[in-house]
């Protein structure tokens, strides 16, 4: 499932003609038709107009262009499903979409986007498996998710070779089996380069008996992670057989857990009951806190009295980090002022004792909450990025982090923008299912690996607002629908009509139902005691990626 989150646009038109969407670089198009950019580099956007536009490529929608009422462009090559979930505040009169449902590609295109191996799942019932030698004496029963492996006698090498629509993630890993049966299989990984010598990598014997046994396995150092092929089973010279039930991609736990963090927004709590701060700290196992600092331009207004905290919270074994959040901190007009903060605390680190200084400044600056007449969703990425490139020269030496949400996870250019300037990210994965929240900071936690970068995985603890869920499914012939999949040139989007139509140019999805989230899947409100048995597993899984900084808590005091 991939989830994208997008601002959508609506349109006042009322005027009684026949709509089209139209492609068309960002400074042609009218300002007031309703429009969204396309994802992706560039400067297009998607328009709907009843009229042609200069410089613009138009596909009809078969729709009066009175009747759309938002767009909502997807990546080009993807296509809904037979459901889509479109998402909104609960206290608004209108819905305003947010995020769509992709659970699959479109088969008609290439090759199927190959999905990270899940944590501690069996792997077997979704793994393609190959028997191989050329003795011929391999035989396989492959179904209810497990593998009946029967090998005869001989001396040439045979086996097993499995592979599935997986990338392996770039963590430590071992691989765990449950198995019976009789007689010592070797367990092997293969990467790229090793699959072209026909070799790969020992991890261990399966040594089976008729009781059942369960092993973890440590994936060599020497496989190459991010190319990963298969894993091979080879069979013993004799014969044996293999009852394997499953096969697991398990995390190796770090020695000791990462230390947990959590943001104080109100500066008092550090300013005026530090010691009482930090005391909570301790007993919430808290190891890093992010607080607000006052400035006065370049310079930090009283830095003795910071320096005073950060000292007492060093002896506590805690660290300070600065932080700082204002979506306008992304425009240009504003960039002085937003470089100066880092000045200030570049300055204060220069001049205190190492038991004085910050251990980092981080910035929150969510510029998707900008409106649009602000600034222009094309404009939003390369803007971020230069806020980013200017703070880094700002800071200096002083290790920099930024606030992002999780479904920036495909944002594959800004992330390697940020990899050029960023020590590290905190990453907003205010989800509460486990699953989810480990999936979601997959993606980052490999670019961590990837770039030698730290990474905070932010989990939400305090009230959020409820949210208005609508299900569209897609309608059967001669059904009326009120959402539309359309084609903008290569661009597919989804339009969403004021009321339902039987015919348009695409294909109809019909309104099904709509229920209000109570926020119960993106927070722990309410349920810390929850979160809090939660986060020693949570820190186990994670803590397998050698850049995880921890997690960092939101709303947790």
């Amino acid at each position: 499932m991939k989830t994208i989150f997008l601002a959508s646009l609506f349109l006042s038109m009322t005027s009684a003609h026949a709509a089209s969407l139209q492609v068309c670089p960002a400074s042609q198009a009218p300002a007031d038709a309703a429009r969204a950019a396309l994802p992706g580099p560039g400067e297009l956007v998607v328009v709907a107009s009843a009229q042609s536009l200069p410089g613009c490529r138009a596909t009809p929608l078969g729709v009066d262009v009175s009747q759309v009422d938002a767009l909502y462009p997807l990546p080009a090559g993807e296509r809904p499903a037979r459901t889509i979930l479109l998402y909104g505040p609960a206290d608004q009169k209108r819905f305003v979409p947010s995020s769509h449902d992709l659970p699959q590609p479109d088969p008609a295109n290439a090759t199927p986007r190959r999905v990270t191996m899940p944590l501690r799942a069996n792997l077997l019932p979704d793994a393609k498996l190959r028997p191989f030698g050329i003795e011929e004496r391999v035989s396989i029963n492959h179904q209810d998710g497990k593998l009946r492996l029967q090998c005869r006698a001989g001396t040439r090498p045979a086996g097993v070779l499995l592979d599935g629509p997986w990338k392996l993630a770039l963590g430590a890993f071992a691989l765990g089996a449950d198995f019976s049966g009789s007689g010592s299989f070797a367990l092997q990984a293969a990467d790229a380069a090793s699959s072209a010598r026909e070799s790969s990598y020992a991890l261990g014997e399966l040594a089976a008996t008729q009781t059942p046994r369960s092993v973890a396995l440590p994936l060599p150092a020497r496989l190459d992670r991010a190319n990963w092929r298969q894993f091979v089973l080879l069979c013993p010279s004799h014969a044996a057989t293999l009852d394997l039930d499953a096969l697991r991609l398990e995390p190796v736990a770090p020695a000791k857990p990462a230390p947990r963090s959590t943001w104080i927004w109100d500066r008092g709590e550090w300013m005026g009951k530090g010691d009482a701060l930090l005391a909570w700290a301790k007993s919430e196992n808290i190891g890093e806190l992010f607080i607000v600092v006052t400035l006065d331009g370049p310079r930090v207004r009283d830095p003795q009295q910071l320096r005073t905290f950060v000292r007492k919270a060093s002896s506590a074994g805690i660290t300070v980090t600065s932080v700082e959040g204002d979506p306008h901190m992304a425009l240009p007009n504003h960039r002085a002022a937003t470089a100066d903060r880092a000045r200030a605390f570049a300055a204060y680190n220069r001049e205190s004792a190492p038991e004085e200084r910050l251990r980092a400044m981080q910035f929150d600056v969510e510029l998707y909450l900008l409106p649009d007449a602000v600034l222009a969703p094309n404009d939003r990425d390369r803007e971020y990025l230069a806020m980013a490139r200017t703070l880094r020269e700002a800071a200096g030496a002083m290790p920099l982090e930024f606030v992002v949400p999780f479904w920036w996870w495909d944002k594959t250019a800004l992330l390697d923008g940020l990899a050029q300037v960023a020590d590290g990210l905190a990453v907003m994965d205010y989800r509460t299912a486990p699953d989810e929240i480990v999936r979601f900071a997959v993606p980052f936690l490999d670019w961590a690996a990837v770039h030698n970068k730290r990474v905070h995985i932010a989990l939400e603890a305090g009230s959020v607002g409820a949210e208005r869920q609508r299900r569209y499914v897609r309608a059967d012939a001669g059904e009326a629908g009120d959402l539309l999949l359309a084609q903008a040139g290569e661009t597919p989007v989804l339009v969403l009509l004021r009321q339902p139509a039987k015919a348009a140019a695409g294909s109809l999805y019909r309104f099904s139902s709509e229920r209000i989230l109570d926020g119960s899947a993106t927070s722990f409100y309410g349920d810390k005691d929850r979160l809090r048995r939660l986060l020693p597993e949570l820190e186990r899984d994670l803590g397998a990626w050698a850049g995880f900084a921890g997690v960092a808590l939101h709303g947790w005091r």
